[in-house]
């Protein structure tokens, strides 16, 4: 698998990130989506929004992106943002390339703020996602996943 949540995807799409940076993240990308695939039972469908970067339609798709968000401490067990285990989690961005870093942890902010809790935890992934896709299309960054 080679899609994520639309705001990490992000991360990987600029040639300013060195090679090593990319590898390893897309190493990560797939052990992830391997594991949430299965503990979701995400379907193809689901597995396909993804890598076209959109929000896939079902719940379970919806579950996907909250595995993923929780799985790169974007968001915590019940539903709600990490910004600390975010932080952290952009660590190898901020020694990689500071102005990206600069930039998604502002996305991270804005959407962490400015989406509400749904009950559902993966409704609340779900508008993270977009809120995010759309964050960073305002800042000038593309959806499309760097090719390595």
């Amino acid at each position: 698998m080679r899609g994520l949540v639309l705001f990490i995807s992000m991360v990987v799409a600029t040639s300013a990130l060195s090679q090593k940076f990319v590898e390893d993240f897309m190493d990560k990308l797939q052990e992830v989506g391997e594991k949430c695939s299965e503990e979701v039972g995400a379907t193809d469908d689901d597995i396909a929004a993804l890598i076209a970067h959109t929000i896939p339609e079902s719940h379970t798709g919806k579950c996907l992106v909250f595995c993923f968000n929780k799985a790169f401490h974007l968001q915590k067990e019940d539903g709600s943002s990490d910004l600390k285990g975010s932080m952290q989690s952009l660590e190898p961005l901020k020694a990689d390339d500071k102005e990206m870093y600069d930039k998604v942890l502002k996305i991270f902010i804005t959407c962490g703020t400015k989406v509400k809790q749904d009950p559902d935890p993966c409704i609340t992934a779900a508008n993270m996602g977009q809120c995010a896709a759309d964050e960073g299309k305002a800042m000038g960054l593309s959806a499309d996943v760097f090719e390595i």
